[in-house]
């Protein structure tokens, strides 16, 4: 199951299920090799002025930023940035280790939050290590579609090693119809530039049991002449997060659903279609004989006397529609 949409910085940026907002790539030495449209808007600096330069010399603490963008594991920090028209932003800075062919390297930095943050923290030290924070996946795939930079969690969501990625594309690990769905997406952004989000679920290989909900966003990454260089992809699992908001969906359905009426019965059938097939594909209710007919029910019910309750059936749904509907089965 997937889905794709266009996003703004607003809705990337320090949201909680969505994958950070990447700024620009940097080389070995801290020069800019890549640049977004993201970084574009939120900092003045197009790509022309950006692709070449030194990352740090748009930075309010140059040193701090120094410190710790070159840690192989990468860092996390609140940092200021001075806008093209002077003034400064606050924000809280990623930098990511992308491994390349041949064990070549390169930076991503990337935005998680662009809310205010303390007026002392741009002047302070970046020391947040990246392994404790939330895994996120990164690619860079070049105009071609193929696989040129990716970092170690990618292998955590997917289970493809590194070093069997370089040079193929996504149809030489993926199914056809996820591959050429992703390549649409991978095309529209370097055609439009503009950034999209693309969602699906997916089984890792670390728990192969559990259905797992993936958001990916995609980038377009330019050259020093603004032109489509590669598309950067940030991967995260928001299984959590999709998990919480499918409980809250079926808590608002099931208020609008289920208890029109007092009648015990069609609340036990408005039970089984709400749970079909949002929960299972098949539910029965079944009601002790006393609830159904509106008396108390008998005081063997619940014990451990040696006849179970009569229960009557009050709902039955099914994905199979041929199945048989009983809506008064008698069992014992």
């Amino acid at each position: 199951m997937t889905d794709t949409l266009q996003t703004p910085l607003a809705d990337l940026a320090g949201s909680h299920d969505r994958p950070d907002a990447p700024l620009a790539m940097l080389d070995t030495q801290g020069t800019v090799v890549g640049w977004t449209q993201t970084a574009h808007h939120l900092v003045g600096y197009s790509a022309a002025e950006m692709v070449g330069r030194y990352a740090a010399q748009v930075m309010g603490s140059p040193e701090a930023f120094t410190e710790g963008w070159g840690a192989q594991d990468g860092w996390s920090g609140p940092l200021s940035v001075r806008h093209r028209d002077g003034h400064t932003i606050d924000l809280t800075l990623r930098v990511s280790t992308l491994w390349g062919k041949d064990g070549q390297t390169r930076r991503l930095v990337s935005v998680t939050d662009t809310r205010t943050l303390s007026p002392r923290a741009g002047s302070e030290p970046v020391r947040g290590s990246l392994p404790g924070r939330t895994p996120i996946g990164i690619v860079v795939h070049d105009l071609q579609l193929r696989y040129s930079w990716v970092n170690d969690d990618m292998e955590r969501h997917d289970g493809i090693p590194r070093d069997q990625r370089f040079g193929h594309r996504l149809k030489d690990f993926l199914p056809a119809f996820e591959a050429e769905a992703l390549e649409v997406v991978l095309r529209q952004v370097l055609d439009t530039g503009t950034t999209m989000i693309h969602e699906y679920r997916a089984w890792p290989p670390m728990d192969r049991r559990r259905e797992h909900a993936y958001s990916s966003s995609f980038f377009c990454l330019q050259d020093a002449n603004g032109m489509p260089l590669a598309v950067c992809s940030l991967t995260v699992d928001v299984t959590g997060n999709r998990q919480a908001r499918e409980r809250l969906a079926i808590l608002s359905e099931a208020s609008t659903r289920i208890g029109s009426t007092l009648d015990v019965v069609q609340t036990g059938q408005e039970l089984a279609e709400l749970a079909v097939p949002l929960l299972a594909d098949h539910v029965l209710v079944d009601l002790v004989e006393a609830v159904s007919l509106g008396v108390e029910p008998s005081p063997r019910t619940g014990t451990t006397s040696s006849e179970p309750p009569l229960l009557r059936r009050a709902g039955l749904a099914s994905v199979d529609m041929g199945a048989p509907t009983l809506p008064w089965a008698r069992t014992r």
